[in-house]
């Protein structure tokens, strides 16, 4: 094979090379993003969305007691309501820890603070370079290594913080343990690589097609952050009209309107 034809060929693998770890830093930097912009947005509608959602489980909660109550009055037993209790609440736990989980995020998410322009796009060309070096998916070694994989972890961490000193200090250190481990830095190769751009591809486009990016677009006008308040209200406003159905119709179970049953209080 001439070298002219050698060379084209090493310039065009270099380039699919450098594409594809563009488009890992481009995934990387846009679940970062997505991570902002779900803080945000939990920080703009949080209250109200931790309020909609505890008044849906009172909602789902009332539905379980009725529903409770029919099975027993279809048995012919009497309903005991420290059973009933008891059998809820067992059916509630998993309901009550996504509440939980949503609390915890709005108060890290009204704790967090704006990351400056600079650091921000500090953080974003020493992760670039890092990722080139060290990303798993670049890197066969990283995975093989525990210094390596240590090293990378701290440099995810750093990133999501856009902790700039820290990336510094770890692109020193990577470079050194590459170096300590015989690495040519530029002649790491990724094997499949077609394959792996057109899935960092997709992976791309699900993110900004997807929730938490696609709150971007309401967080970004006032008019639309305005309109998501008021339908927020809105359906506030309905789960308060339904739970109170719901309760009219327990109550009416409770007291035997139209149907034969017992109350049993321990």
């Amino acid at each position: 094979m001439k070298k002219k034809n050698i060379e084209k060929i090493m310039e065009s693998s270099q380039s699919r090379f450098d594409e594809y770890a563009e488009l890992l830093a481009r995934r990387d930097q846009l679940n970062k993003e997505a991570g902002s912009i779900l803080t945000c947005y939990t920080q703009e509608f949080g209250e109200q969305l931790i309020a909609n959602f505890k008044l849906k489980l009172e909602c789902i909660k009332m539905k379980k007691n009725i529903s409770y109550c029919r099975r027993m009055i279809n048995r012919g037993v009497k309903i005991n309501v420290n059973n009933m209790t008891e059998s809820v609440e067992k059916e509630m736990a998993l309901y009550n820890a996504q509440l939980a989980d949503m609390q915890g995020q709005y108060e890290n998410a009204k704790k967090s603070k704006s990351v400056g322009e600079f650091r921000f796009s500090r953080s974003k060309k020493i992760y670039r370079r890092l990722s080139k070096l060290v990303h798993p998916d670049m890197n066969k070694l990283t995975e093989e290594n525990e210094d390596l994989q240590e090293l990378w972890n701290r440099i995810v961490v750093a990133y999501h913080e856009s902790n700039v000193e820290e990336l510094d200090d770890l692109e020193i250190l990577v470079h050194k343990k590459l170096e300590d481990l015989g690495v040519d830095e530029t002649k790491i190769e990724v094997e499949d690589i077609e394959e792996r751009i057109e899935r960092v591809e997709r992976q791309i486009n699900d993110i900004l097609s997807t929730e938490p990016y696609t709150f971007r677009e309401v967080l970004a006008d006032d008019e639309r952050k305005a309109d998501y308040h008021n339908t927020l209200n809105e359906e506030h406003s309905n789960y308060e009209e339904y739970l109170e159905t719901l309760k009219k119709a327990l109550n009416e179970l409770l007291l035997g309107k139209g149907m034969n049953t017992t109350w049993e209080m321990n």
